[in-house]
């Protein structure tokens, strides 16, 4: 297990528009573009970006159920129909990643001062600032696999890849020690601080991708997400 807490990364206000509008990358109004650089100067004073991951070697499948080693014993993880995705892996990396609960709470209290504008940007930038710590684990799960001679899977995650139900967080965060990183997993099999995420990448010597890749197609969101055109075509 190891826990990432030095992440250094930059926003751009084109970023933080484009997941607002799907993927558009537009010319943007300037008091648009304004709005969108005062909330991203207020979030890097919010952030405290900090992920945790390990590595579990893959023992077999049963049906649609993957099976990893993990400490002593196995660890069961009902992937549903599209587990076929893993069959390639003989490892998979398994990270859960956040940007720290002080953004939301800022949200929150714009949004009771009613400034819903604010609290909309804010929000979006949390958004991206989150997806640039997963960013993060993705590459550690290339640079392991390059180690390895080795390919990897797409990053999947329960209640987006079709068929991996929500509860599916149960199994896969009981992987990893989210205090580490002051995360939780509420009744509801939903990460707390909400600006959070879990992902599982398999790594094989079959895979033919060096770089970790999207399953668009199969994403339970695939009609609203934002990134889906930037990656569809890692699919």
């Amino acid at each position: 297990m190891k826990i990432l807490d030095n992440f250094s990364f930059s926003l751009a206000a084109e970023d933080v528009l484009s997941a607002q509008y799907l993927g558009r990358r537009d010319s943007f109004p300037a008091p648009i573009l304004d709005s969108a650089r005062g909330a991203i100067e207020e979030g890097m004073t919010l952030f405290s970006p900090a992920a945790v991951y390990d590595e579990f070697p893959v023992c077999g499948f049963d049906g649609e159920t993957m099976i990893l080693s993990a400490g002593s014993g196995e660890a069961r993880l009902r992937i549903g129909p599209k587990v076929d995705l893993l069959h390639a892996a003989e490892r998979v990396l398994v990270g859960v990643n956040t940007i720290g609960p002080a953004l939301e709470r800022r949200v929150g209290e714009l949004q009771a001062n009613r400034e819903p504008l604010e609290a909309y940007m804010l929000d979006a930038v949390g958004v991206v600032a989150l997806g640039a710590v997963g960013e993060a684990l993705r590459r550690i799960a290339e640079q392991r696999a390059a180690e390895l001679k080795w390919g990897v899977g797409a990053a999947l995650a329960p209640g987006s890849l079709l068929g991996w139900a929500m509860n599916g967080q149960r199994e896969l965060c009981s992987l990893l020690p989210l205090d580490a990183i002051g995360v939780q997993l509420n009744p509801s099999c939903v990460l707390e601080p909400h600006k959070s995420a879990s992902f599982l990448v398999g790594i094989g010597p079959t895979y033919r991708s060096s770089r970790v890749g999207s399953v668009c197609r199969f994403c339970a969101l695939a009609g609203s997400c934002w990134r889906r055109r930037k990656d569809e075509h890692t699919e």
